[in-house]
């Protein structure tokens, strides 16, 4: 009995380091890592929202060690002074320049990026593309471009976000504005999709980046960048988590189809062919142009422009009983919603 009774014990006293075990490993796994950040779509979405592109791909990484994160929205430049007086376990994404490597650790790169110099084509007759250096520039705090780009910015116009910054663009208080390209398409989609064709960027100029996470210079500090670096080494060459840039909306023109004087019945025709069909289309029927006509497109040396209103475009039907088929439709029937 006795016999019995001590390893009945050894078994519970085992089964019960063994569950305390588990246990402390589980609350070790759970306990999240605080990394401060703030919206910068489409890589970090608004607070509440579901996460954006790089935070996602950080959040993947550090689920390799079963790591969670406690997302904490802060500015950027609040965040950053916070990681360097060690009140602030980790911020997340940031660029990496000389003066900033002084002040805080950086991981090996998460993510990269292709920033562009965008201006508004409203003042693109009065700007030198040559000579950038004698116009107003804008910036946002706290950014980097690469070294490219930012020669051009020693006296730029400073900007809390790229909302307001690109909204000085517009207003043409500022001449020219570098912005990350996909950051940049993200803002013009969502919520200036109207305005989106005054943009445009330099060709020529483009600057390529990395982002990182930061930590503070201390012994925790160090511990979690070498163990964030640790693990993405492991991911690289996942595609799946490397970024690809968002690219901007191109928006199509749409027509409502009118009949015109002398031409009451709207017809289309399926090719520009000598036999070719024909199809009667309801007035108010809505196209999308894939190509207008040379005569729409190009100039001409005469104001007597009855051609280029029986000049054919080429659009798909969207609705009504032909919806789908793609016609040649003369210019006169076409205008634009």
């Amino acid at each position: 009995m006795k016999n019995i009774t001590t390893t009945s014990l050894l078994f519970i006293r085992a089964l019960t380091l063994g569950l305390l075990l588990g246990l402390t490993t589980q609350l070790c796994w759970a306990k999240p890592v605080s990394v401060a950040t703030s919206q910068w779509a489409p890589y970090i979405n608004d607070e509440n929202q579901p996460l954006g592109t790089a935070a996602n791909i950080l959040k993947q990484v550090l689920s390799q060690n079963q790591l969670t994160i406690d997302w904490r929205y802060q500015n950027y430049d609040l965040a950053f002074e916070l990681v360097t007086k060690g009140k602030q376990q980790a911020a997340f994404p940031y660029f990496k320049t000389t003066e900033r490597e002084t002040r805080v650790l950086f991981s090996e790169p998460v993510f990269s990026v292709t920033s562009h110099i965008y201006y508004n084509r409203q003042r693109e007759s009065k700007l030198d593309l040559t000579q950038l250096k004698q116009y107003k520039f804008g910036r946002v705090s706290g950014y980097s471009y690469g070294e490219t780009i930012d020669a051009y910015l020693t006296d730029a116009i400073i900007y809390a976000s790229e909302k307001e910054a690109l909204e000085s663009l517009f207003r043409n208080d500022i001449d020219f504005l570098p912005m990350t390209q996909s950051v940049m398409n993200s803002l013009l989609n969502k919520e200036y999709l109207d305005q989106a064709l005054l943009i445009k960027q330099i060709d020529k100029i483009e600057g390529h980046d990395t982002l990182h996470v930061i930590a503070p210079d201390t012994l925790d500090g160090k511990a979690l960048i070498i163990e964030i670096n640790d693990l993405l080494a492991q991911v690289k060459g996942i595609k799946s988590l490397e970024l690809q840039p968002l690219e901007r909306f191109k928006p199509k023109d749409i027509a409502r189809l009118i009949t015109a004087e002398g031409y009451p019945a709207i017809v289309g025709q399926s090719s520009l062919a000598e036999i070719t069909d024909y199809y009667t289309l309801p007035q108010g029927t809505r196209v999308l142009i894939l190509n207008w006509s040379d005569k729409i497109l190009l100039p001409s040396t005469t104001d007597r422009l009855y051609k280029s209103m029986i000049d054919l475009s080429h659009v798909v039907v969207l609705n009504g009983p032909h919806v789908g088929k793609e016609l040649y439709i003369k210019n006169m029937h076409l205008e634009i919603q």
